[in-house]
């Protein structure tokens, strides 16, 4: 069925009969069985016809399309193309003082097509745009720009001109459709509006003073596709910014861990091996000086006791004798059980069977000599140090009570303290080192537990000046560790599953809070997070080809067409849409958009004003 546009050019003596009552005798006396307001459709009229006022409206066939108008209109396509391209972004921004100064805006810089054949071109090649879905920023409304400069005539005339224009913009509706029919993924819109997640996120970097791109505030998939993408298609050209954008953000976070590290007061953090051995040192060095100031203290005031004869008086060793004779078993395997009992044997001959409370004590320091922490010996020396201390219970006088308790207090915060009597320990029959130098934070901090790592802490901190210094670097040379961690790879990539690894692993037994209190745990955790919206991506967001890929292959498909100058134009219109695009992904805060949404609803609520809906 012809349209009624091409019902009039076929029979021109209508040309003078409203639209709606041609329309109305045709159907009366040819199609009466279709429903009028179907026929309209099919015609070309539509429901415009039944507004009041409409039935004297005469739509007139366009003059034909002349020789000289299709050539010129494929000489103005491809210029109408690059030059709307190229106004996208002033017409797209021109977008905030309202719709109507936008539109002033596009009529001021735009060209517009005189001829037939370009109004068509453009609108079909506008149509093909709009239907790539792709947000204002990267196309800056450049299919709606295209559909409008194609102008009011083209409704008219599109019938007559059609089959000519197709003709000459089929290699562009090619390329357009070579495009749109590949599949695409199922994702979230690019130009979504900024949500409240997106909020918390680039506040929280921005806390830490760590720049995201706008994929990484927004976490959305088309976004991070498209940034992933460009860097890694176009390094040299349009994704360099977002490479150098992604090298800046690597700075900001290791400069984060940096400044977190001198905080607390450290002075030596650093992640050669050098630097582990000198904190080492240090804290060997104040807890062998808190050792020794605290067991002088120990002797002076056992010796005080001596000297008053309080150490004399005699013990009963019974509980002692069974216990002895209970571990004769196990004294097979450790020979130190068998040492102390000769002791005790050889005190008893020595005074016909009796043993004084000066015996006791040596018998402990021989056990807490013999005692090696984390072994068999360790157990059972501590279990007999616990028996002497029943034995000698209520005998001598308060000077020697007073000095058993030191004692104690003594064991329990270095002898029975399994990391601090490692860290102070040598192995057996050597001269070296338990716990190696390089190997002292590693002990304390990642594989004691919080406890053992809090005795460790209250002996640093009473050691005075030095030993608060001391804990001060453990904590630097934690954020250290941290930052270790996170640059652990060769490729000189950032690692954030070990990063994430080292921090849960800390926070799950309560120590990062004891090592930095609430609000610096907080701090590290917020840094945690800001990390992984940096790096880690989301299934589908790398090594997909999408959003990118689709504007190129539409701009190299259209390079490729017939008509003149199309090369060039396409070239313009791919710099323009993608490196806007990449503009705003380097440069989006999603802090920063609140007066713009607040113009958006200003706006809407003007419309519904109006009486528009």
């Amino acid at each position: 069925m012809a349209t009624l546009a091409e019902f009039r050019a076929q029979y021109p003596q209508y040309d003078e009969v409203p639209d709606v009552k041609l329309a109305d005798s045709l159907h009366q006396k040819f199609y009466s069985q279709i429903p009028k307001i179907d026929f309209y459709k099919t015609i070309g009229l539509g429901s415009a016809a039944l507004i009041p006022g409409a039935e004297n409206v005469v739509t007139k066939p366009a003059p034909e399309v002349s020789l000289r108008d299709r050539i010129m209109g494929v000489i103005e396509t491809p210029l109408a193309i690059g030059a709307t391209a190229l106004s996208g972004l002033p017409v797209y921004l021109a977008g905030a003082g309202g719709p109507e100064f936008q539109r002033k805006v596009a009529e001021q810089i735009q060209y517009r097509p005189r001829t037939q054949t370009a109004q068509e071109a453009l609108k079909t090649i506008g149509q093909g745009v709009e239907a790539l879905k792709l947000p204002p920023i990267i196309s800056g409304g450049m299919g709606a720009s295209l559909n409008a400069l194609a102008g009011p005539a083209m409704q008219q005339a599109g019938a007559i001109a059609r089959p000519v224009v197709n003709q000459a913009v089929a290699p562009v509706r090619n390329a357009l459709a070579n495009v749109m029919t590949r599949e695409q993924p199922a994702m979230q819109g690019m130009g979504a509006a900024t949500t409240q997640e997106d909020i918390l996120r680039a506040e929280r970097a921005q806390r830490q003073n760590i720049r995201l791109l706008k994929g990484e505030q927004q976490q959305n998939l088309g976004q991070l596709q498209f940034e992933s993408e460009t860097a890694k298609n176009f390094p040299e050209t349009l994704g360099k910014p977002l490479l150098e954008a992604k090298a800046a953000q690597k700075t900001d976070i290791l400069n984060r861990m940096d400044r977190m590290a001198e905080e607390t007061g450290a002075k030596g953090a650093l992640s050669d091996s050098e630097s582990y051995r000198t904190l080492g040192n240090l804290i060997d060095k104040e807890l062998v000086s808190a050792y020794e100031a605290k067991k002088k203290k120990v002797d002076l005031a056992y010796q005080k006791a001596r000297d008053a004869n309080e150490t004399k008086a005699i013990v009963d060793t019974q509980p002692l004798d069974d216990y002895l004779t209970s571990l004769a078993a196990e004294a097979i395997s450790v020979p130190e059980i068998n040492s102390i009992k000769a002791k005790l044997n050889a005190f008893k001959e020595l005074k016909n069977g009796q043993v004084t409370v000066d015996d006791i004590e040596s018998i402990y320091q021989i056990a807490n000599k013999l005692g090696k922490p984390g072994e068999t010996s360790g157990k059972y020396m501590k279990d007999i140090r616990n028996v002497l201390d029943q034995v000698s219970e209520g005998a001598g006088g308060d000077l020697y009570k007073a000095a058993r308790t030191q004692r104690r207090e003594l064991a329990n915060q270095f002898d029975d303290n399994f990391r601090v009597a490692e860290l102070l320990g040598t192995k057996a029959g050597y001269a070296d080192r338990k716990v190696a130098l390089d190997d002292v934070f590693k002990h304390i901090v990642l594989d004691g537990s919080k406890e053992q790592m809090q005795n460790v802490a209250v002996l640093l901190k009473k050691a005075g000046p030095e030993g608060r210094q001391a804990w001060s670097e453990v904590q630097g040379q934690t954020i250290q560790h941290m930052k270790d961690q996170l640059t652990k790879p060769a490729s000189g990539e950032l690692s954030f599953a070990k990063l994430k690894t080292t921090i849960d692993n800390l926070d799950r037994e309560g120590k990062l809070t004891y090592l930095f209190g609430k609000n610096g745990r907080d701090q590290i955790i917020d840094l945690r997070d800001t990390v992984k919206d940096a790096l880690v991506k989301p299934p589908g967001a790398v090594n997909y080809s999408n959003t990118a890929s689709a504007m190129v292959r539409f701009f190299d498909t259209l390079e490729k067409t017939k008509l003149p100058f199309t090369s060039m134009a396409a070239e313009t219109a791919r710099k323009a849409s993608l490196g806007k695009k990449v503009e705003e992904a380097v440069n989006f805060n999603a802090l920063a958009p609140v007066q713009q949404n607040q113009n958006a609803l200003r706006i809407d609520l003007t419309g519904m004003a109006n009486g528009k809906k």
